[in-house]
């Protein structure tokens, strides 16, 4: 029965004929509806959306009043299609091109007198540090002047980091630069030398020059036996000169020949180098070629003793 009665109602309301009262008041409690939800939308808005609240609040009610009878569905989709329209701007930004060679100086610059930078980015724990730290490591590292140190900061080409990767490469190309640099004014002051002695002392300079490439680790393996002909090339029109004849023992050393190495080392004590600025030499020289009991001959001695560094050294290998 209350149902029947219920139904009778309804049909009778759908039948009945509407004023134009009553639409208006529907219409009238549409808009502000649609403006009390446009509101709360809005107010939910993520943080990044908050400068364009007033536009999107005016889409918001717009397209809902227009399309009052379309459905939910529409106005979820215009919604969308409205939020990206107005952060058009943030999701399209303009990239600009950098040097980032030119940003060197905007980095971290640490000076350190026992190198623990070069510590810490050695070994596997290297993924726990953070960048900011590791880019003070770096720094560090490139101006210890170390041996290999430029190889070391290679490994870090392939970090996770943007920033380390780009750091990095920025202080390889620096120090490549810089060593092409002087090779380059090295060459012309070779060529306008005006006499034999100045003009061999450019040329041990750019054979040394050439000798940072090894040392430091700029150069790969295989470019390595390139640089080693340069400078052995270079040595070759030097006569008498005592520093010359220590790289190329060096050279020699690297290349693990040894007996041209003693041999080079040699020749330098006798034109004037202090054999003792040579031990050091001597003695790997002498490891290398399996004659330990000759090794002593070279670091059993005060010079030695007096550098805490290789006071272990000198007490390993000390005779007594």
């Amino acid at each position: 029965m209350f149902d029947n009665i219920t139904l009778s109602s309804i049909s009778s309301s759908l039948l009945a004929q509407n004023n134009h009262y009553t639409i208006l008041y529907i219409i009238l409690f549409e808009i502000i509806f649609w403006i009390i939800v446009s509101f709360l939308l809005v107010q939910f808005m993520p943080k990044r959306f908050k400068k364009y609240k007033k536009e999107i609040f005016i889409f918001f009610v717009v397209i809902n009043i227009g399309l009052l009878y379309i459905g939910i569905l529409l106005t979820l989709v215009m919604m969308l299609f409205g939020l990206s329209w107005a952060t058009h701007r943030d999701s399209q930004p303009d990239y600009e091109m950098i040097f980032f060679e030119d940003h060197l100086s905007e980095f971290p610059i640490v000076n350190s007198k026992f190198q623990e930078g070069i510590l810490t980015i050695e070994g596997e724990h290297t993924k726990s540090i953070s960048t900011d730290e590791k880019i003070k490591s770096l720094r560090i590292l490139y101006d210890s002047n170390a041996e290999g140190n430029i190889g070391k900061i290679k490994k870090f080409l392939a970090d996770s980091s943007d920033e380390t990767r780009l750091y990095a490469f920025a202080l390889i190309s620096s120090f490549e630069k810089k060593l092409n640099t002087q090779i380059k004014n090295l060459q012309e002051k070779i060529e306008n030398a005006s006499n034999k002695k100045e003009k061999n002392q450019y040329l041990y300079e750019l054979a040394l020059t050439y000798w940072q490439f090894i040392f430091h680790g700029v150069a790969s393996d295989k470019l390595s036996g390139f640089y080693t002909k340069k400078i052995e090339h270079t040595l070759e029109q030097i006569n008498n000169h005592a520093p010359a004849f220590v790289l190329l023992g060096k050279i020699h050393l690297f290349n693990k020949n040894y007996q041209e190495a003693e041999e080079a080392f040699l020749k330098a004590v006798t034109l004037g180098i202090p054999k003792e600025a040579i031990f050091t030499f001597l003695a790997e020289i002498k490891f290398e070629q399996k004659r330990y009991n000759e090794v002593s001959n070279y670091i059993s001695n005060e010079h030695f003793e007096i550098d805490i560094r290789l006071k272990p050294l000198a007490k390993m290998w000390s005779k007594s």
